[in-house]
């Protein structure tokens, strides 16, 4: 449940620990271990999907090492994650018997950070901080901004971290980075993580959140190396994995994604996540009985009102309309009518799926239901077209455009669509209108549509001119 768990569990440290541990065991006799120790090894179980070892490794601890805080920790912190339960988390952690051990101090505020309640956790850090020996305080403040990170309280963690002065320790380091990737100040986290990892270049950690600051930063090759490298530390690395396979899939090589999400997913058979990777990977690449496939496991997956069901429902009805089963399709988009989503978007898509079956007159009826039940809002208006030309039709798209923009002359939501789709359809001079506005109103949509056609690296606002300049020497788009 540690940041570096994962790279401690693989050191020879580790082996030697659970080697002496299972020794004894194979004796018929319980290892002697310290708490720590035996929890770090009740810890390797649980990670391995053996959480039934791991809870007998620990009452058995308790029992040796009654009032221990690892122990009891432990099983306060899976009261938060399994059971979803406070009470017995804070119950848990009131059986410690050292009550100025600052773990004690760090998992009460945990509690109170999973209540949401991050005013009071902050409070309370503080006040316990202020009573900390001086000597003790920078590690006090670096491990309060680590469980501030945990739960996405980044400000707090940023105003933690400061007030420790270890700025060159391996901990401090190890925070600040973590802040920087997700504050998305990408260099600053890469060059961190670089440091880190001279240091420690067998860190799987390291790696992984090396590479997730090159993805976020657009240098998709280097992630997939850093990516590699963890990989090649840990083929089972599901983090390292999943990363890769992201950058692959960023870069198009469907194929060869589907065999990284198919190795995490055999990892974590229990994640929706990875049967809808696997599952929309096989749609791209038309696979779409097996798409369907995944599909269905990871409904099966899900929490009832999971917020992915409305992805999966989606690629799920895509995968049936293209083999022609267009009456399932429809039938698993009604399952969205008891999920708490954007109705009229789903209706959009469904008159979608319709017109790219020659349902016409039937996808039409759906679109104007849409706009009526919006007032005719050009809002509507343009997540119509959008998910028009997403759906592999820019004719019909550019048209609804057209009478939008006809209708509605200052909104200037859609235009990055519209370019791409005047683009697709060779239509010159309305390309160039539309990539001027889109350079204003939506650069970054404009630069992940049709970034690609320009030089890597130019930025949105010079698209215009670098396109004029083209067409004038190549004379044509």
């Amino acid at each position: 449940m540690s940041y570096n768990s994962e790279d401690y569990f693989l050191s020879n440290d580790f082996k030697t620990l659970l080697k002496r541990f299972e020794e004894a065991e194979n004796e018929g006799r319980f290892a002697m271990l310290d708490p720590d120790e035996l929890v770090d090894i009740a810890e390797y179980y649980y990670n391995n999907g053996k959480a039934d070892k791991a809870d007998e490794i620990i009452e058995r601890t308790l029992s040796v090492y009654p009032g221990s805080a690892a122990p009891l920790l432990f099983k306060a912190r899976l009261a938060l994650i399994e059971d979803k339960d406070t009470a017995k988390a804070e119950y848990f952690t009131e059986m410690i018997e050292d009550k100025t051990d600052n773990e004690y101090f760090y998992m009460k505020a945990e509690i109170l950070l999973y209540q949401g309640k991050t005013e009071e956790a902050d409070a309370y850090l503080k006040e316990k901080f202020d009573e900390t020996d001086e000597e003790d305080k920078d590690y006090f403040a670096i491990d309060s901004a680590a469980l501030f990170i945990d739960y996405d309280a980044i400000g707090t963690a940023e105003k933690w971290l400061k007030l420790s002065e270890d700025t060159d320790s391996i901990d401090y380091k190890e925070q600040a980075a973590r802040i920087c990737l997700e504050n998305g100040e990408y260099e600053k986290s890469k060059k961190l993580y670089n440091e880190l990892i001279d240091n420690d270049p067998f860190s799987t950690q390291y790696w992984n959140s090396l590479a997730s600051s090159q993805f976020f930063s657009n240098n998709i090759e280097e992630s997939i190396q850093s990516s590699e490298y963890s990989i090649a530390i840990n083929p089972n690395n599901t983090a390292a994995l999943l990363n890769k396979a992201n950058g692959l899939y960023n870069l198009g090589n469907y194929k060869e994604a589907l065999v990284y999400y198919k190795r995490y997913n055999k990892l974590c058979p229990n994640d929706e996540n990875g049967e809808m990777l696997v599952g929309f990977c096989c749609l791209l690449l038309e696979n779409y009985e097996e798409a369907i496939e995944h599909l269905r496991k990871a409904e099966k997956l899900s929490e009832p009102q999971s917020p992915s069901l409305i992805d999966i429902y989606k690629d799920w009805a895509f995968a049936l309309c293209r083999i022609g089963r267009i009456e399932e399709c429809m039938a698993v988009l009604d399952k969205t009518n008891l999920l708490d989503c954007d109705h009229d978007e789903i209706l959009i898509y469904r008159g979608c799926l319709l017109a790219g079956s020659g349902y016409h007159t039937e996808a039409r009826r759906l679109f104007l239901k849409a706009l009526k039940r919006s007032g005719y809002s050009p809002n509507t208006f343009t997540k119509i077209a959008i998910t028009v030309y997403e759906s592999g039709d820019p004719a019909f798209a550019y048209s609804i455009f057209k009478n939008m923009y006809g209708f509605y002359k200052h909104w200037t939501d859609g235009y990055a669509y519209f370019a791409a789709c005047c683009y697709d359809l060779g239509k010159t001079n309305e390309f160039l209108q539309s990539l001027d506005s889109a350079a204003k109103y939506s650069p970054k949509e404009l630069k992940f549509l049709i970034g690609k056609l320009f030089p890597e690296g130019m930025e949105p606002k010079d698209y215009y001119k670098y396109m004029v300049d083209k067409i004038k020497r190549d004379g044509k788009i």
